[in-house]
């Protein structure tokens, strides 16, 4: 995605063969096409402004031509690249253009404001791929330009030139053998032209300024003392490093190079890579203090967790189309965002990442549904499924079914077979898009929750094995007469036994691993199939 924004964004607009795109990047619908009779790439950018006024004069008045106003009067610019083969060329390619707002091509009376937008929005482009050797070396994308700025008066260069002189002198004198070495080079201008005064000259220093400059190095020291060349510190501390080169170049390229209107863009690649999980979680704040628009792109739930709700973008599929699932402003209130953030994002962000939510009550169903998932052989990373828990949340989880649905993602909810259960039922009910039914939904187990559903099931004798004789006795007593009553009470008394719902939920895993799927309740292995078929879809 953020590749894309850098081609629209890139200088050199017009027509051009250039290579923008090849023929790799066209979409072949099937095995006979190829990439010349392939439907052209299109990457739109659409800048709009939230409420009237924001844009400045200066980018109105300069962009007049191309900005289209809404029935809101908001403006509004549409910029295009579009890449094809040109059969008359026999070549790929690239065409930038500015649409009005029924997507139709403007046409432009010259090519101002195709190099002015670059100007009013430039981009600083930060790739996943981040070597601090290179970054930090004398072409670095960013490093050069701090090399580039340091100049010295004549005189002034001329003193310290000097100076690096002496102490080369000095270092190379110091070693008699160093000088044997020098003689023995300069036997070397028999053969070839060399100066005749000084033929052989060995710097233990650079002698000259601007050789001095293109060899400056940052060393980090730690908290001991020692000093190290970046290059000699771990993936992580040079990645860091690199981050921050990043972020002190667009702070002072944008106040030197660009015009106060511009609003730059700041794209980053998977800012976490090579990163220590608690490093990640910090850089929430490290991108709140940099200047513009931030965009980035990134696979981790500790920086998702980091990041809020509302500024979220997730990319996926329906039916074969890249969508951008988002949190529009009125869906949901402060107390529902608060409740998302407890639950999900500050403690759960890889939650963000899969592509279903199956919804539970309690506890028990919460350890016991990942390991039944598994022993049906779908593997939950695999999958992509996460179990969210909701009885205990606000409003019984139903603004977790508006997250899910908001940013593109499945979801499906096992309730308990009980009065409370059909109410959280009804609760999913409100949720369905148009032409859904509750069971594409929602299922509700046959029976009170999930440990008795496996003893209606035949796991009866397992269940009871595990509960002491004289538990049963108590529990046989207190129920007088009540099979409802005594069923809980031994399911109660067996939990316990084990040592609580996470130890139970192994212990009768274990036993339908021994026993196999078929063992496994109907109407989960029912709900099973559908999450893996939402999941997968």
């Amino acid at each position: 995605m953020l590749e894309a924004i850098r081609l629209v964004l890139t200088r050199g607009f017009g027509v051009r063969r250039d290579g923008r795109f090849t023929e790799y990047d066209f979409h072949l619908k099937d095995a006979g096409a190829t990439p010349q009779t392939a439907d052209p790439i299109l990457i739109t950018l659409h800048f709009a402004e939230e409420q009237e006024g924001e844009w400045p004069d200066t980018v109105v008045q300069q962009m007049s031509e191309v900005i289209q106003l809404d029935t809101d009067g908001l403006n509004h610019i549409w910029l295009q690249a579009k890449g094809s083969y040109q059969s008359e060329s026999g070549s790929f390619e690239t065409k930038w253009a500015f649409l009005n707002n029924s997507g139709v091509e403007l046409n432009l009376k010259n090519a101002t404001p195709l190099n002015l937008i670059t100007r009013f929005v430039p981009l600083f482009f930060l790739s996943a791929l981040r070597d601090a050797s290179q970054e930090f070396g004398q072409r670095g994308q960013f490093w050069s330009g701090f090399l580039k700025s340091i100049q010295l008066p004549d005189d002034q260069r001329e003193k310290i030139e000097e100076m690096l002189r002496e102490v080369n002198t000095s270092v190379i004198g110091a070693n008699a053998g160093l000088t044997e070495v020098t003689n023995r080079l300069a036997d070397a201008g028999r053969l070839v032209p060399l100066d005749s005064a000084e033929p052989v000259v060995l710097e233990a220093i650079p002698t000259r300024v601007f050789d001095m400059v293109g060899k400056i190095q940052v060393h980090l020291k730690s908290c001991y003392g020692a000093k190290l060349p970046l290059h000699r510190h771990g993936e992580g501390t040079q990645s860091l490093a690199v981050l921050m080169l990043f972020q002190t170049f667009t702070a002072a390229n944008l106040a030197e190079s660009y015009a106060p209107e511009a609003t730059s863009l700041l794209a980053l690649e998977e800012p976490e890579a090579h990163l220590h999980p608690s490093a990640i979680r910090s850089l929430g704040s490290f991108l709140e203090s940099m200047t513009g628009q931030i965009l980035v792109t990134s696979h981790s739930g500790d920086l998702v967790s980091r990041v809020p709700v509302m500024a979220l973008r997730r990319l996926y599929k329906h039916n074969g189309e890249t969508r951008v699932g988002r949190i529009e402003n009125s869906t949901f209130t402060d107390r529902e965002l608060q409740a998302i953030d407890y639950s999900i994002r500050l403690a759960k962000g890889h939650y963000l990442f899969s592509r279903c939510w199956l919804l539970v009550e309690g506890e028990s169903d919460y350890h016991l549904m990942p390991l039944l998932f598994e022993a049906m052989g779908y593997s939950q990373d695999q999958v992509s499924f996460s179990v969210l828990e909701f009885s205990q949340a606000f409003e019984k989880g139903e603004s977790f079914i508006k997250l899910a649905k908001s940013l593109g993602m499945q979801w499906f909810m096992m309730a308990d077979g009980d009065k409370e259960g059909r109410g959280y039922i009804k609760r999913a009910k409100k949720n369905l898009d148009d032409g859904e039914a509750i069971v594409d939904r929602a299922a509700t187990l046959v029976n009170a929750d999930i440990e008795h559903e496996f003893w209606h099931n035949g796991y009866a004798d397992f269940i009871l094995d595990m509960v002491l004789p004289q538990t049963r006795n108590q529990v046989d007593t207190q129920a007088a007469g009540d099979d409802t009553k005594k069923i809980k009470g031994l399911i109660d008394a067996a939990i316990k036994q084990a040592g609580g719902k996470p130890a139970f939920a192994q212990a009768l895993i274990q036993e339908v691993r021994q026993r196999g799927v078929a063992s496994i309740p109907q109407i989960i292995k029912d709900i099973i199939a559908r999450v893996v078929q939402l999941a997968g879809g």
